[in-house]
């Protein structure tokens, strides 16, 4: 994941530490104040198919941040654009955000991309420190001592007007990691560990 990243792209790509330099990050993207420097593309994957470009829109359902941007072009990464991702995928509740894993972001595009939907797709967890996975592991059913969450390699998501069962399904047709559909709470658990897929009740 990202391992020729150096160690200041490492803290650029974190992403901002308050709600204030997300937005004035934002703008200085849009503004052009800085040249947006990209990163190394990983080894790539055959299952992406071509494209010229992915981009994402999410809503982050606990601070309802919103994005809807490019984060890959002409095969490489946009890094400002990766860390407004990473600063949106954040605990939300230890308000710390960490580096997430690209291959996740680019799951959720190819995930997106199969539905028939304008519709945002809604985080409702991404990064967790190891604090808030063990505090969900006693508040909550089904949390992984070992979750990839708290390795920013894991997210749990809804989309409006999508059957969670039908997201679940061509989440899992991907092939692009694991897949959780959690029925009673209504969300699709998605990561970029090995191919698997469970239900729970």
């Amino acid at each position: 994941m990202n391992q020729n990243i150096s160690q200041d792209e490492r803290v650029s790509l974190i992403g901002v530490s308050s709600r204030r330099r997300f937005l004035q990050g934002s703008l200085a993207c849009v503004a052009g104040v800085y040249a947006a420097p990209s990163l190394a593309l990983p080894p790539q994957d055959d299952r992406m198919g071509p494209v010229e470009q992915r981009r994402l829109r999410v809503v982050n359902a606990n601070t309802w941040e919103k994005l809807d941007l490019v984060y890959w072009r002409d095969g490489r990464y946009i890094r400002n654009h990766i860390g407004q991702l990473n600063y949106l995928m954040r605990d939300h509740r230890a308000k710390k955000s960490f580096l997430m894993d690209v291959k996740l972001y680019d799951f959720l595009f190819r995930l997106h991309g199969s539905l028939v939907t304008s519709e945002h797709i809604h985080i409702l967890s991404a990064y967790r420190t190891p604090e808030t996975n063990k505090y969900l592991r006693k508040t909550s059913l089904g949390v992984a001592r070992k979750s990839l969450h708290v390795k920013g390699r894991a997210v749990d998501i809804y989309i409006p007007g999508i059957d969670p069962d039908a997201i679940q399904k061509a989440a899992r047709q991907l092939e692009l990691g694991g897949v959780g559909y959690y029925q009673s709470k209504g969300f699709v658990h998605l990561d970029t560990g090995y191919t698997r897929h469970w239900v729970r009740s």
